[in-house]
């Protein structure tokens, strides 16, 4: 019987029990026929003299060629695959395979003969394309799976060619495997549900989880008392003794309690580790401030805060305040070292707030030149041992110097660095100092001998971090009249008020010079623009300045770091003190201040722009707190509030601020005609809870 091929979007192939039926040797004349019909090898080279050209070509009568077979030959209808090398290429797979010439020829069956009809493969690009869906997908596995079952059903009739065909039959199942898989990752892709998945919108994205950081101690290192250097000690004239017998240094320090008036655990220690100086409150053997909650009223449910208060503690060494969190919350403390002395060559007053301790801070003010002498301290107050770098800067650009890199500093080890020897014969020296390991508390001892005459001692704390906004507070000028006079001294051309700006990177900054007095600004010479040389400390005179206390805001185009050098005196011919002034942060809450003692205390407070509220809750020496002062700021102007307000005997005072940004200094002058000077910034206020981002990774 003569019958026709017929096609539809499925695989060619014949039933299990129709290859069963078939002998080994027709069926393997219809796998040679297949093979030299239907595969390509890689090279594309023809097979068995098909001709081939990169993809194997349409047949030219698709279904109309007939042929006859001789009745009673039983022979295997063929089913011819057309799979070639480029199945695995995207622009060459099965979808698109073409049959070679003679591959549709059809056979005559005997009669009642149970042939099925092959099955055509009409794989196009048309189906691979973008609206092909997952349901012609399952078809075409469905069809593959029936081929593959017919494969081993023939290879097990075919006896000695069964080996042959499997090979075969199972590179076949492979092709077509590959062939279903692409075609419904091109459905897929089509419509949409691959990319849905794998491109996210920044919406979509998984959120990264955060650990909570629990509270820690508040830690502040509170620097040794000035001493002169051991060389000029011994060598000095006993008649003129350098060394002060009046010379003394206290710590005065402070802790608020939480809402139910319970203090933590407090007190001023040794930063050695020796035996504590004085305790406030006695520390809790375990503290677990994670799992606490902030105390909102005593077991009465009253509300009520109160202060510890420890004054008047006399050090002779470094020493650390401590306080334990309390409520999960890092406390509100401060601390303050104040040292004083009428005679000897380190005369004058030298206040400075204890310091919390840090990775990387810079120090402004320093001076190396002949008179002058300069010691850094450094302080590591933790129980991790810290690898200290220096980087040193003056008027003429970056100071580089053996010795500043890979100073080892011991947990509870203070270590002292000339600052002449590395860095000798500098008006103006700005030292940043970078720590690995232990976080490092630093000052600067700075004082200045003019022949025999004392010229001032002062501990520099460090500035505000590098931006491209500075905002000095507790700027304090000298009436001119007598600043004019003690700078017509011979040797005193370096007793004038001056701004030093220092540019951290490798680009020069343009500064504009904002001057805040309590009337308002205050023009600078020039219009208060400078431009300053990249990698130096550049000083701008501030002399020019009519007497008084003054908040001043630097701008830039490039981050900057800034301090302001001041000098206080009597008269002509009288010893004269010194203060460095640094910029300081941006008041918010819970800011805690303890007042320096043995001086006459102020607070100064600027507000650059804007307007800024300022609550002021001072703090008895008993503790009490004593009723808030509100004081409004205009922008652009400066107020000065003495400590004496607040009582005959305050100790501290809590500042809270609200509105645009407001910066405040606490100003120290020894009382009387005596020509003592320092300038203490506010800290930074208590920190809440908080939490860092954690990656999961590896």
């Amino acid at each position: 019987m003569i019958w026709g091929r017929k096609r539809d979007t499925t695989m060619r192939g014949v039933t299990a029990e129709n290859a069963d039926a078939q002998p080994a040797g027709d069926s393997a004349q219809g796998m040679q026929e297949e093979s030299s019909a239907g595969i390509t090898p890689a090279d594309g080279s023809p097979v068995g003299g098909a001709p081939v050209s990169g993809t194997a070509a349409k047949p030219e009568r698709a279904d109309a060629d007939i042929d006859a077979t001789p009745a009673g030959a039983a022979v295997e209808p063929r089913v011819t695959e057309s799979r070639t090398a480029g199945v695995a290429d995207s622009e060459a797979t099965a979808d698109s395979a073409a049959e070679p010439e003679g591959a549709d020829a059809a056979v005559v069956m005997p009669a009642g003969a149970a042939v099925e009809s092959p099955v055509a493969e009409s794989r196009t690009a048309g189906v691979a394309d973008s609206e092909a869906t997952a349901d012609s997908a399952a078809e075409l596995q469905r069809a593959d799976a029936a081929v593959a079952a017919r494969a081993v059903a023939r290879d097990r009739a075919a006896g000695s060619g069964a080996g042959t065909r499997r090979r075969t039959r199972a590179g076949t199942a492979v092709g077509v495997a590959t062939g279903v898989m692409l075609l419904a990752a091109t459905a897929a892709i089509a419509s949409g549900t691959v990319t849905e998945t794998l491109i996210r919108t920044p919406g979509t994205g998984l959120a990264v989880p955060t650990a909570a950081v629990p509270a820690g101690d508040y830690t502040a290192v509170c620097p040794a008392p000035p001493r002169l250097l051991q060389a000029a000690v011994e060598g000095s004239d006993p008649e003129y003794s350098p060394a002060s017998a009046t010379a003394k240094t206290t710590v005065a320090s402070l802790v608020l309690s939480d809402l139910s008036a319970t203090l933590t655990g407090s007190g001023l220690l040794q930063a050695d580790g020796g035996e504590p100086i004085r305790m406030i409150e006695e520390f809790s053997p375990e503290p677990n401030p994670a799992a606490e909650k902030p105390a909102s009223s005593n077991e009465d449910g009253l509300t009520g805060r109160t202060a510890g208060v420890a004054r008047g503690l006399s050090v002779d060494a470094p020493s650390v305040f401590r306080a334990q969190p309390q409520g999960g919350l890092t406390p509100v403390a401060a601390a303050t070292s104040t040292y004083t002395a009428t005679d000897g060559d380190l005369r004058g007053l030298a206040a400075t707030g204890c310091q919390v301790p840090s990775s990387d801070f810079w120090l402004m003010g320093a001076s190396t030149t002949v008179g002058q002498s300069s010691i850094l301290i450094l302080t590591n107050p933790t129980e991790t041992p810290a690898t200290v770098a220096l980087e040193l800067y003056g008027q003429d650009g970056p100071i580089e110097a053996a010795g500043t890199r890979g100073q080892l500093v011991a947990p509870g080890e203070t270590r002292q660095i000339v600052l002449a020897g590395v860095s000798g014969n500098q008006d103006q020296v700005a030292v940043r100092v970078r720590s690995d390991g232990g976080r490092i508390a630093g000052f600067i001892q700075q004082s200045v001998l003019r022949g025999l005459t004392p010229g001032g001692v002062e501990l520099l704390a460090p500035s505000g971090p590098a931006g491209v906004t500075q905002v000095l507070p507790g700027v304090v000028v000298q009436d001119e009249a007598t600043a004019r006079r003690i700078r017509e001294q011979e040797g005193y051309g370096s007793a004038a008020p001056q701004l030093q700006v220092l540019v951290p990177g490798s680009s020069d900054a343009v500064l504009d010079i904002k001057v805040y007095g309590p009337d308002g600004e205050v023009a600078l010479p020039g219009g208060g623009v400078v431009t300053a040389a990249a990698g130096s400390v550049t000083a701008v005179p501030l002399e020019s300045l009519p007497g008084g206390n003054y908040t001043i805001a630097v701008t830039s185009d490039v981050s900057v770091v800034a301090s302001a050098r001041l000098t206080r005196g009597v008269d002509d011919g009288e010893p004269v003190d010194f203060a460095g002034a640094p910029a300081a942060v941006r008041l918010g809450s819970d800011h805690a201040l303890a007042f320096a003692e043995g001086a006459d205390v102020s607070l100064v407070l600027g507000a650059p722009s804007g307007r800024g509220e300022v609550t002021l809750t001072p703090v008895a020496a008993d503790g009490a707190l004593g009723k808030p002062v509100v004081i409004g700021i205009a922008g652009g102007t400066s107020v000065t509030v003495p400590s004496s307000s607040f009582g005959p005997t305050p100790a501290g005072v809590i500042v809270d601020a609200t509105g645009d940004p407001v910066y405040g200094a606490q100003i120290a002058t020894l009382p009387g005609a005596r020509a003592g000077v320092s300038v203490v910034s506010v800290p930074a206020g208590a920190t809440g809870p908080q939490s860092i981002p954690v990656e999961l990774g590896y």
